[in-house]
């Protein structure tokens, strides 16, 4: 990039960066708006709607359904999203692009369609309302991305690791999790963390096969505005954005450690 060019690319990128955070900002400042129907701009400040907010033993108990159902469901896709993307990567066999169009289905079909399909498949079989029930419409929901993520990251690590290992006479999941799994991590893990925030966040297909003792938090703020139209979801969104932004830090702040005890292990080895 040419030194002429530079400020236009900055003032570009500052116009997409402020496009992105003005309905963050624009929520956040609702949140603390004085008026009930949520007037714009707002006419006063008032603390009410946290207040309020936390008069709400509902979003509780639903933030506690959405975490442990986005924390299972994330780790079953990223265990079977793996296994998938070993399969279609490693191995060549009859049918493999269709099992691969398979697992990448659920980003095309959907939510709704998916939602009302597992309503009625779990009705028929007894599982409805089940607490397993909204974990594995979200693995399977969940699945398409782990596939992409952690497929990706195969693809660049040579096979050779794995046959030096089989050669040494290490079987073939011995020699996968010796010499393949650990050049994994940084992908497993962005595989999971990307499929929490998906599970925690999704309601279209939820809403069809929750029960009334299983509302996640997506589904409980739905049902809230259905009833009422004051910023107490404004509140609510504001205290997501705000623990979003210190779970980023403290990921980013750890990830930075790690590789400066790298370095500074690189450094005494070389030494």
């Amino acid at each position: 990039m040419s030194d002429r060019n530079r400020p236009l690319t900055i003032a570009v990128l500052g116009l997409g960066l402020a496009y992105l955070v003005a309905p963050l900002v624009f929520v956040v400042v609702n949140s603390f708006n004085d008026s009930s129907y949520g007037g714009w701009p707002p006419p006063g400040f008032s603390l009410r709607w946290y207040e309020r907010l936390a008069d709400q033993d509902g979003f509780l108990s639903a933030a506690l359904v959405s975490l442990v159902v986005a924390a299972l469901a994330a780790l079953g896709a990223v265990l079977a999203g793996t296994a998938a993307a070993v399969s279609i990567t490693r191995f060549r066999y009859p049918g493999r692009r269709l099992i691969e169009s398979l697992l990448l289905a659920p980003l095309i079909v959907p939510k709704v369609a998916i939602g009302l399909g597992a309503f009625i498949l779990f009705l028929q079989a007894g599982f409805y309302g089940r607490d397993g029930a909204l974990v594995a419409l979200h693995l399977v929901l969940l699945l398409p991305f782990a596939v992409n993520i952690v497929g990706g990251a195969l693809v660049r690590i040579p096979p050779v690791y794995e046959q030096a290992a089989r050669d040494l006479g290490a079987g073939p999941v011995r020699a996968f999790a010796s010499a393949t799994l650990p050049q994994l991590r940084r992908s497993l893990l962005a595989a999971y963390l990307l499929c929490f925030m998906i599970s925690f966040d999704e309601v279209d297909a939820t809403v069809f096969v929750v029960a009334p003792d299983q509302v996640t938090l997506p589904v409980s703020m739905y049902q809230y505005l259905q009833k009422y139209q004051d910023p107490t979801l404004a509140a609510l969104s504001t205290v997501l954005i705000g623990a979003t932004f210190a779970l980023v830090a403290v990921v980013l702040a750890t990830a930075g450690a790690s590789a400066t005890a790298g370095l500074q292990g690189g450094k005494g080895r070389t030494r």
